[in-house]
C-alpha cells in the first residue's frame, strides 16, 4: 500500500480532503458542504478514513483551517467556521485515529504548498492572498512563516479599507469571493442563486451590477495589494483561491492596479504577481507539506507543547 498524509481542507463554504503521497502526489479528492458542528465533521472524517484505508496507507493527518492556529490546536480569532474555535479539532483527531496531526491556519498552508515547488520555489520573501469566504493572507520572509506575536501574522483580511470602520468595512467584507454574490442579493435576475461563475458570465455578457460588484471586488484587491507592496516589500504577490480559475483574472487585476497606481505617481515600486500555482488545491498541499516539516524533519516549533 501506498503511505500518504489525509490532508483536511476546511473552508468557509466547503470542506476538502485528499490522500497526499510523500512524493506529492494527491489521490482521491473529495469535497462536500462545511459542516456545521465538530460532532458532523468528525462523523464524516471517520467515514472518509474508513474508504482511504481500503487503499492507503495513512501516516498521518493534515489540516487545514480558517483562523489563527496555534501549535496545540487552539484557533484564535474569528472566522466563518464556528465549530473550529469551540473544540480542539486537532486534539480530537489525535485522540480518535491515534496518528500525528499537524494543523495550521488555512493561508499559511498555501504559502507552504507554494514554496515547497510551486510559484514561491526560487523566491525568498513573498506574501499569499486568499481570496475565498473570506481573505486570508500568509507572510514568509527567508523562507520562514511569518505569524506574529499573536498568530496574526499576515490577517491581510481584517485591514479597513473604508473611512467608515463599520463591519462592513473590512477588505474580506468588501472584497472577499463571497462579497460579490453578496452585493448581488437582490439583482435579478438569479438573486439569491448567484454564484461566482454566472457574476463572470453575465458580467461578460453586459449585466450592470454584476459587472459593478465584479469591478468593486477587483479594484479592493489591488488596493490591498498595493498596501501589502508598501508594507513588506516582498519579492512576490501571490494569490490564490477558486476564483482565480476565471479566465482573464489576472489581467483584470492588473488593469485595476493600473489604475491604482496611475493616480499615486510616487509609487514606483509595481507588485510582482502571480497566481498560486496549486490555486484551490493549495490548502490541501500546504497541511501535507506542514505534516512532512514537522513529523519527519522535527521542526521545534510545531512540536513544542
Amino acid at each position: 500500500m501506498m503511505e500518504c498524509i489525509l490532508t483536511i481542507d476546511i473552508g468557509g463554504t466547503f470542506t476538502k480532503i485528499a490522500c497526499i503521497s510523500r512524493a506529492g502526489k494527491l489521490e482521491g479528492k473529495k469535497e462536500i458542504e462545511t459542516p456545521g458542528s465538530c460532532k458532523s465533521f468528525l462523523q464524516w472524517v471517520q467515514n472518509q478514513f474508513k474508504t482511504y484505508s481500503k487503499k492507503y496507507s495513512i501516516i498521518g493527518i493534515g489540516v487545514s483551517s480558517p483562523g489563527s492556529v496555534s501549535s496545540t490546536g487552539d484557533v484564535l480569532g474569528y472566522s466563518s467556521v464556528p465549530f473550529v474555535h469551540e473544540q480542539n479539532v486537532k486534539q480530537l483527531l489525535e485522540e480518535y485515529f491515534k496518528l500525528p496531526v499537524f494543523m495550521e491556519n488555512d493561508a499559511n498552508c498555501a504559502a507552504l504548498a507554494e514554496m515547497w515547488n510551486g510559484a514561491a520555489a526560487t523566491i525568498d520573501t513573498y506574501a499569499c492572498v486568499i481570496c475565498g469566504t473570506g481573505i486570508g493572507g500568509a507572510i514568509v520572509i527567508n523562507k520562514k512563516l511569518y505569524k506574529g506575536a499573536n498568530l496574526h501574522g499576515g490577517e491581510f483580511g481584517y485591514i479597513l479599507l473604508d473611512r467608515e470602520f463599520s463591519a462592513s468595512s473590512t477588505w474580506s467584507e468588501l472584497g472577499s469571493s463571497s462579497a460579490i454574490t453578496r452585493r448581488l442579493k437582490k439583482a435579478d435576475p438569479y438573486f439569491e442563486k448567484w454564484s461566482g461563475p454566472l457574476v463572470f458570465e453575465q458580467a461578460k455578457a453586459g449585466h450592470p451590477e454584476a459587472r459593478k460588484s465584479l469591478d468593486t471586488f477587483f479594484q479592493t484587491l489591488a488596493v490591498g495589494v498595493f498596501n501589502i507592496q508598501y508594507m513588506l516589500d516582498p519579492e512576490k504577490i501571490l494569490i490564490g483561491g477558486g476564483i482565480t480559475r476565471q479566465p482573464g483574472f489576472l489581467n483584470e487585476l492588473s488593469k485595476k492596479l493600473n489604475e491604482v497606481l496611475a493616480s499615486k505617481p510616487f509609487a514606483e515600486i509595481r507588485p510582482s504577481l502571480s497566481l498560486c500555482h496549486y490555486l484551490d488545491q493549495a490548502q490541501l498541499y500546504g497541511a501535507a507539506v506542514g505534516w512532512k516539516e514537522c513529523y519527519e524533519k522535527g521542526d521545534t516549533v510545531c512540536l513544542r507543547d
